[in-house]
């Protein structure tokens, strides 16, 4: 990573930049990896959010097509635009739940 430091601090997603460097077959078999991984992650969250918050067919449904058109706009800020927005969320809602579980 060192190495490419210099080249990788604009780069959206860096570890695809270095997967490049890897000839044509390396580039392709890392981005598959990497484009599973988020397929994957994405589909296993997705089904458990809605098991949770959804109590009939019908409103399973109806979250799911609400979700996947939100994600398409999500999906247009951005990965590390997404990072630096979602981390710093993300902890604060972490510090209010440690409260709450640490208070009686």
């Amino acid at each position: 990573m060192n190495v490419f430091s210099s080249k990788i601090k604009n780069v959206e997603i860096p570890i695809l930049y270095i997967a490049n460097t890897l000839g044509t077959w390396g580039k392709y078999i890392y981005g598959m990896v990497v484009l599973i991984a988020i397929f994957t992650t994405a589909i296993s969250t997705g089904y458990g959010f809605l098991n949770n918050i959804a109590s009939t067919r019908k409103k399973y449904l109806i979250y799911s097509v609400i979700i996947c058109i939100a994600s398409v706009f999500i999906g247009q800020i951005g990965f590390s635009n997404l990072i630096n927005i979602l981390y710093p969320i993300f902890g604060y809602l972490g510090f209010i739940q440690i409260f709450f579980l640490l208070t009686p």
